[in-house]
């Protein structure tokens, strides 16, 4: 079984739910991971909150990496899985 930990160097972008990006040195302990699997590497996208202390569910970090892909025209289909954060 794939964990968190495992999947934190494939992080290639933070988001936040006001649109921010950030870098991946900011990421912070409870944000949900949105995962793809590319090949035999994952890449993962990082989404939390820009209030303190709240967690963004599946769907909604889903649908936020799924629209910034597609802005900056990286093709993205729904990912493989998801790993919610935790407090």
């Amino acid at each position: 079984m794939i964990t968190r930990e495992m999947l934190l160097p494939f992080v290639a972008y933070v988001l936040d739910d006001a649109l921010g990006v950030h870098p991946a040195r900011d990421m912070l302990p409870n944000a949900t991971l949105v995962v793809w699997q590319l090949g035999v590497k994952p890449m993962a996208v990082a989404v939390q909150s820009y209030f303190p202390d709240t967690l963004i569910d599946a769907d909604e970090a889903a649908e936020i990496v799924i629209d910034y892909l597609r802005e900056i025209k990286v093709q993205s289909a729904y990912p493989n899985y998801v790993i919610e954060g935790v407090r």
